[in-house]
């Protein structure tokens, strides 16, 4: 005798798998506003204090801003905005050069993730 065939109808299929690509499309919509939302707040913070133009605004490494920018960073952009008693001349883009170096991985980060 053969074995009895059980029939899988396109309705039971998609019954289980229409969630699971709702999900995913609900994660990555979250994960992009996220993102998005992560870039406008480092910019923000970044230009707070555009009169000072030789550092970074007052307080910036000790904020929530660079805490979550911080992870993100290339290492040694981190190593040379965190260096003690470092001092960096300003030359072509501007006399804030650690700024400039944030903002440029900023606009990395935000290539890198597909917001642009």
């Amino acid at each position: 005798m053969s074995e009895p065939i059980i029939p899988v109808g396109g309705a039971s299929v998609s019954r289980w798998i229409a969630p699971w690509v709702e999900w995913l499309v609900e994660k990555r919509r979250v994960r992009f506003s996220r993102r998005s939302e992560l870039i406008e707040s480092w910019r923000t913070a970044l230009e707070a204090n555009e009169a000072d133009t030789h550092d970074l605004p007052s307080g910036y490494l000790s904020s929530a801003a660079y805490s979550s920018l911080r992870p993100h960073l290339h290492p040694d952009v981190r190593t040379k905005v965190e260096a003690l008693r470092t001092l960096y001349v300003g030359g072509g883009r501007g006399e804030a050069v650690l700024r400039e170096m944030l903002l440029d991985e900023v606009a990395r980060l935000e290539k890198k993730w597909g917001l642009v």
